[in-house]
């Protein structure tokens, strides 16, 4: 498993969880058999055994290191001896207090052995009650040190927030050790505190109280120190609580009160639709807690990027997004589906947690909107032989595959499921039962006949190379040092973000010393090079990802895209138009497809060709300019009665949720006639959202009747997107 490849995160947790108990053990154990002459003395011994066993710990990480590639020596040191090592020690000096209460046990090896480990086991409960009875999913925790609390962030690194924990754990050390030297043990055995005739003892003590009373105090203060939450904290923190009829939701008190009821109504009508689609009904409220942005949720709750849910709280935890809420329904669903969950956790599986099931559920309950639906990709696997057996998808090999695959297909076989034995069937399924037994075929025959309904589908012709580029990607646990390529990805991104150019090309350079062949840090480099540095080499670079048979065939497109931008804000229109044109004809990326056209449909107008350039490229060297954007559509939109800038400003006033002044230009768009399939799909999924923001049941039906007429620009189309339009639609008009 080369995240286990020297120091770092898994191997630090890994560590924690075993050498500080162990630490306690050994400690314990040989000091009741054979007690030092001064309980300092004692205390000395058990930071030695911890401090050699997380020796050995780490020499071991460092030999495999040694073997495979070590990702990030001093900052993976840095994580041990903040996580396991500080662990060991503390594991050591509790094995030493141990001892003196084991020495005069009946039974004095099993006592010791019971009492050691009684305390790592009881931090190790701690935060398993915290993860329960609270929003949290991170943990601190003395002997551990520190659990992320996902597997799907990459980014895990030494946060202020273990420096601050680590303040408290030396604290209690250095205590610890101060309040020992003014204990002495009697010739009886017993201990006593001895201050007569010694100032220093005097001293020593006073000082040793002092820092465990400020360990203490580091601890009652945890919640603003980020090292634990509770639901209440959280809520303080964020600011702002709603309640509609069946939900609530927690949101920053930045929030607009428009956009408020619009968080809302959102929830409402992705619930009412949820339980539609299960055949059931939640009982009781539903908390939705919406965070400013990952960093304010990764502090607050532990999870960044990831949207979590906990069904036994009927809580889901997600970013402020644009309305419809992209993951809102997915962790819905997992509330929704606990309704019919055994177990304290009120997942799928009973006592013991089934992933894929788990998954498999939401995203066959709440689909996506890309352009093929979850059983199209699924065939796609299967066409180019990466589907794997979906019994090893529904067990914890699910957690074994990249998330897209896992997902995907596990969506697809619950919503074939649903569709061929009914909801109560997958209720059963999710409530612990055996699949096999409720459908009457075994795993093998399951997986035929799945397969078989994926080889009826209509696919396009282009799915199969998406595919190999959309899931041949490795899992995290099959990664090379994901953890610091991710990091230093991150950061040079931040620095391009704040045109500290220099700086953000010398992390893409650290990220890809690491892991040549990722795809998304070489295509940033080259992009970076070819707006802001050596535009040839950005250039190069550029085309080398495009004529590599072997890369993702989505970062070949963009990179192509990327040089083709590069010729069109320098006027090379033909060139560029090729370029894009070349792309629209292949990509199955709805999203993509559609802004090449419009690139493609503006390059020849000076108007439309400057308000492209403001508005989604920028001039060489310069950034996208908003403001400029804006003032260039607005002098097209002027000159024309084209359909393009109409349709450009209507959207872009939507994504700044402007609902009916966008309305009023996307209707203008449609009355003028959309210029192209790809964007006449995307002005009509445009009009329902603000139809559905705005509450217009008129404006619902006229689109709704154009998705669905004969002349359609959807008739062609692939189904994901249209079938994410028309439930948009069903789930507005019955509210």
């Amino acid at each position: 498993m080369p995240l286990f490849g020297g120091p770092g995160y898994e191997q630090s947790l890994a560590s924690g969880l075993v050498v500080p108990a162990a630490a306690a053990i050994a400690t314990a154990l040989e000091l009741s058999a054979s007690p030092c002459p001064t309980v300092l003395a004692c205390a000395a011994r058990g930071l030695w055994c911890g401090a050699l066993l997380a020796g050995t710990a780490f020499l071991t990480a460092i030999l495999h290191g040694l073997r495979v590639g070590i990702c990030d020596f001093w900052g993976g040191t840095t994580f041990f001896a903040l996580t396991a090592g500080f662990g060991a020690l503390l594991g050591g000096l509790w094995g030493a207090a141990v001892a003196e209460v084991s020495r005069r046990a009946r039974r004095r090896k099993l006592a010791a052995i019971l009492l050691a480990m009684a305390a790592p086991l009881a931090g190790i409960g701690l935060s398993v009650a915290r993860f329960y009875g609270s929003p949290m999913i991170f943990a601190f925790d003395p002997f551990f040190g520190y659990f992320s609390g996902t597997l799907y962030d990459t980014v895990v690194d030494v946060r202020m927030e273990l420096w601050t924990y680590r303040a408290g754990s030396a604290a209690t050390l250095v205590g610890v050790l101060l309040v020992a030297s003014a204990i002495e043990r009697t010739p009886q055995g017993a201990l006593r505190v001895a201050l007569r005739g010694s100032c220093r003892r005097t001293a020593c003590l006073a000082l040793g109280v002092a820092s465990l009373v400020t360990s203490m105090v580091l601890s009652a203060e945890g919640a603003s120190l980020g090292h634990w939450q509770t639901a209440s904290t959280i809520a303080s923190e964020l600011g702002g609580r709603a309640s509609g009829p069946r939900c609530d939701i927690v949101y920053p008190d930045s929030v607009l009160a428009d956009q408020i009821a619009l968080l809302i109504r959102d929830c409402e009508e992705q619930l009412v639709a949820v339980e539609h689609r299960l055949g059931t009904k939640l009982e009781g409220r539903l908390t939705a807690y919406e965070f400013a942005d990952a960093n304010q949720k990764r502090r607050l709750m532990g999870a960044a990027e990831t949207s979590i849910a906990k069904p036994w709280r009927r809580e889901i935890y997600v970013q402020l997004s644009s309305f419809p809420h992209p993951v809102l329904g997915h962790e819905i669903a997992h509330v929704v589906a606990g309704s019919f969950a055994p177990g304290p956790l009120r997942v799928g599986g009973g006592l013991w947690p089934n992933p894929g099931l788990i998954e498999g559920v939401a995203v066959a309950t709440s689909p996506d909107d890309d352009e093929l639906t979850s059983a199209q990709w699924a065939r796609a696997m299967l066409d180019i032989g990466v589907l794997p057996p979906v019994r090893e998808l529904f067990s914890l090999d699910f957690l074994g595959h990249s998330a897209a695959k896992s997902y995907t297909v596990a969506g697809a076989f619950v919503a074939w499921a649903l569709d061929r034995w009914g909801t109560a069937a997958v209720h059963a399924w999710y409530g612990g039962e055996s699949i096999e037994t409720l459908t009457g075929k075994s795993w093998p025959a399951l997986d035929k006949a799945f397969r078989e309904s994926l080889a009826a589908l209509p696919m396009p012709s282009e799915a199969s190379a998406y595919a190999r580029a959309k899931f041949n990607q490795p899992s995290v646990w099959e990664r090379k040092c994901p953890h610091v390529v991710d990091a230093l990805h991150r950061a040079a991104n931040q620095c391009r973000d704040e045109h500290r150019f220099e700086r953000a090309l010398l992390f893409y350079d650290r990220a890809l010393a690491r892991d040549p062949r990722n795809w998304p840090a070489r295509f940033d480099r080259a992009w970076v090079e070819l707006r802001y540095g050596d535009q040839a080499r950005g250039r190069n670079d550029l085309a080398r990802i495009r004529d590599d048979d072997e890369a993702p065939r989505t970062w070949r497109d963009r990179s192509q895209e990327a040089i083709a931008d590069g010729d069109l804000a320098r006027g090379r229109v033909a060139e560029a138009k090729q370029a894009y044109q070349e792309i629209a004809a292949h990509t199955l990326d709805e999203d993509v497809g559609r802004t090449l056209e419009v690139k493609i449909l503006s390059a020849e107008e000076t108007l439309g060709h400057r308000g492209i350039v403001d508005l989604l490229i920028g001039e060489p060297g310069h950034p996208v300019d908003p403001w400029l954007g804006a003032l260039s559509l607005g002098e097209w939109m002027g000159e024309t009665q084209e359909p393009l800038p109409a349709y450009l400003a209507g959207r872009n006033l939507m994504l700044h949720g402007e609902w009916i002044r966008a309305a009023t230009h996307l209707d203008r768009a449609l009355e003028r006639g959309a210029p192209s399939e790809r964007i006449g799909r995307e002005l009509l999924r445009d009009r329902a959202i603000c139809a559905c923001a705005t509450g217009d049941a008129e404006a619902l039906g006229r689109v709704d009747k154009e998705v669905r007429g004969p002349d359609s620009p959807f008739a062609r189309s692939a189904g994901g997107r249209r079938d994410w339009i028309s439930r948009l639609i069903e789930r507005c008009t019955s509210r």
